[in-house]
């Protein structure tokens, strides 16, 4: 295995234990399967002055699906674990103005690479899958409702973050450097996100029947989606998604 993965991975099966640990002996265990689907966006927050204008935004093909487990220590509290497969992605256009990016121009032989402010229109598109591990308190103050705040670990399984610059002109090498125009070029950062993410979750669920309950949940990272290291945009982008679901009791 990867020494890069060794740290991640005992952190996770850290997060895993730590409910069953804490439980200890008393109190009574819920399992659930839920399916849903991620609304949100892998965004700069808040939005930098280099984005002038956002003109679509669409989500993708963003599902998820879960295995939940509670164990109530008392009718009202519980620790909450789990594991879920989840995608995270969207589809944005945007005017932008001296925006530092690295982008590629041509094809073949007349192929050039750019480092710079590119100035323009933009469109992104984001599709991150990944592995992730919560754990939450849960609280149960009526029968009907169960809420949860706690925090997640993820893997990433597979990345996408790729798009096209057009309609406008770079800079290379910055504001000063060198005018470029640019009637279509593309980039892909897939290869440089970052392969873990983390943070904090807060969600509600309300039963719908005996055994089918209804699930929204928000999922803010804090961790950025890029390392420090990456020059290619100069902000710091998090992952910020909203499920919505239905959950089944097994």
């Amino acid at each position: 295995m990867p020494k890069r993965y060794t740290a991640p991975l005992l952190a996770a099966l850290l997060c895993l234990s730590l409910p069953f640990g804490l439980a200890a002996q008393k109190g009574t265990w819920e399992y659930k399967v839920l399916a849903g689907y991620n609304l949100g966006g892998t965004m700069p927050l808040p939005l930098p002055a280099e984005i002038r204008g956002i003109d679509s935004w669409s989500p993708g093909f963003a599902g998820t699906a879960a295995f939940h487990a509670v164990r109530w220590l008392t009718p009202e509290w519980g620790i909450a674990t789990g594991l879920s497969f989840d995608i995270k992605g969207m589809r944005t256009k945007a005017n932008v103005k001296y925006w530092q990016t690295n982008i590629e121009v041509g094809e073949g032989d007349e192929t050039g690479f750019f480092s710079g402010t590119f100035s323009g229109r933009n469109e992104t598109r984001v599709r991150n899958s990944y592995i992730t591990v919560p754990v939450s308190a849960a609280f149960r103050p009526f029968e009907a409702w169960t809420f949860r705040l706690g925090g997640y670990l993820s893997f990433q399984a597979n990345a996408l973050f790729e798009g096209t610059a057009s309609d406008g002109y770079i800079r290379s090498g910055g504001p000063a450097g060198d005018r470029i125009n640019v009637d279509n070029a593309v980039f892909d950062f897939s290869g440089k996100t970052r392969k873990y993410d983390a943070g904090v979750t807060a969600s509600a669920e309300r039963s719908l029947a005996p055994r089918l309950s209804a699930t929204g949940q928000l999922s803010w990272g804090l961790v950025p989606v890029f390392p420090a290291s990456f020059e290619g945009i100069s902000y710091k982008m998090y992952n910020v998604y909203f499920t919505v679901g239905i959950g089944y009791r097994l």
